[in-house]
């Protein structure tokens, strides 16, 4: 094992503690329902990082992984628009009736259609993930810590990218030193996240 693997799992095993902090301690003020919504959220942030500590980048291909890593972004973005938005199930029918689609196309089709079905999920709750937060601050909704939000948004969406032009074979950077960045990339995109979750 060389350095930067082991640096590469010291990163992920941080923020599965960062994860873990905002599971244990951050979720105070919360509906039932939005409090749910983010335990699911960063849960999911925790055991994405013991598989990636424990089983390797590679666990990211697996398909199955694939569907569940992109519960993430749709129970931030839920957690999001029930805490901050009075009326959310426009967008909680709209999301939902996208993930079953979008699960369907990533199992049970093939080329291009599977690599773009999850690509759409992560569009759509990444654009909330992302615009809420400014929208809310400028609007006087909220305080500006929760422009921390579309930081971590801005991060992850970087990392997907880098990753999604990996698999079609036109990444810029090789996949080695996307998967050095890539620890690096959660743990920031997990520590924003709780930090704009904190105000």
């Amino acid at each position: 094992m060389n350095k930067k693997s082991i640096f590469g799992r010291l990163i992920y095993l941080l923020t599965g503690h960062v994860a873990g902090y905002q599971i244990i301690k951050g979720m105070e003020n919360y509906s039932n329902l939005t409090t749910t919504l983010y335990t699911i959220s960063f849960g999911l942030l925790l055991l994405a990082c013991l598989l990636l500590l424990l089983m390797g980048f590679e666990i990211m291909e697996n398909n199955y992984v694939a569907v569940v890593a992109s519960l993430i972004p749709i129970t931030l973005s839920l957690g999001l628009v029930t805490d901050k938005l009075e009326n959310s199930t426009i967008y909680f029918i709209l999301i939902s009736v996208s993930f079953i689609v979008a699960v369907a196309l990533r199992l049970f089709s093939t080329g291009k259609v599977q690599s773009l079905s999850i690509g759409v999920i992560h569009f759509l709750s990444g654009s909330v993930i992302f615009f809420l937060p400014i929208i809310l601050f400028y609007t006087g909704f909220a305080e500006i810590q929760i422009m921390m939000i579309s930081l971590g948004g801005i991060i992850i969406g970087s990392g997907g990218m880098l990753l999604g032009l990996l698999k079609a074979g036109k990444s810029v950077l090789t996949k080695e030193k996307i998967i050095n960045l890539f620890p690096i990339v959660l743990f920031l995109t997990t520590t924003a996240f709780v930090i704009g979750l904190a105000g």
